[in-house]
């Protein structure tokens, strides 16, 4: 089975300063967290691309409301909580989300059962070439470029079955160093042009990216997104 979608995009944080009570690291992340998610009218939710680290220092992406009520968030410290990562999700970026999903399943992307091969691998690799040569070119302005390009990585890496499954010379080091190319001039872009904050989004992406290439480089492929 592949990796779930860890967060739903329109999931918007929650955590607010306790009346009469000291205001804990947790409650004033998201008070923060909340003001600049504000600022922009157009945002709807915030995804979380790294979580709260555990006892053994691992991270996680997850965003379980059962499970943050379970957890005693007085407790976090200001390090822990200065170590989470999100991205604020736009309508746009969410269909863009949305439409990748789609665009990277192809037939199988409503199946409840979802078949993950060799195969599969191959049409991952035919899709960044028709992505590049057709679905990129349509984008004019930065901030399209952004929404389409995090929607599609995003999906690239949640469903990651082709990093492990592919055959030497199925062209999966060109891939990765044409995305990673991609990332590179776009990010020169700064945050008005690209339509994202510098608080949140603009960290949470290029910690998304760290993620990927960590990913990849399991592999031994020869390239970087930074």
């Amino acid at each position: 089975m592949p990796p779930k979608r860890k967060a739903s995009a329109s999931t918007s944080a929650k955590g607010s300063k306790a009346a009469k009570k000291k205001a804990t690291p947790y409650d004033e992340f998201f008070e923060e967290y909340d003001k600049v998610m504000k600022r922009n009218p157009k945002n709807i939710g915030g995804m979380i691309i790294r979580g709260i680290s555990n006892a053994g220092g691992e991270y996680s992406d997850e965003d379980d409301e059962d499970e943050e009520e379970e957890q005693d968030t007085s407790k976090y410290t200001a390090e822990q909580m200065s170590s989470l990562r999100y991205v604020f999700i736009t309508q746009k970026r969410e269909d863009k989300l949305n439409e990748m999903r789609r665009f990277i399943l192809g037939s199988q992307a409503n199946d409840s059962i979802m078949m993950f091969n060799t195969s599969f691998s191959y049409e991952v690799m035919d899709g960044f070439e028709e992505y590049k040569s057709r679905i990129w070119k349509k984008m004019k302005t930065p901030a399209e470029k952004f929404d389409s390009l995090f929607a599609y990585t995003y999906n690239l890496k949640n469903y990651d079955t082709w990093i492990h499954d592919h055959e030497g010379d199925m062209g999966v080091d060109e891939m990765v160093k044409g995305l990673a190319g991609m990332w590179k001039r776009l990010l020169k872009n700064d945050d008005e042009k690209l339509g994202i904050d510098a608080e949140y989004t603009r960290p949470g992406v290029v910690q998304l990216l760290k993620d990927f290439q960590s990913d990849l480089d399991m592999q031994e492929l020869d390239f970087s997104f930074q």
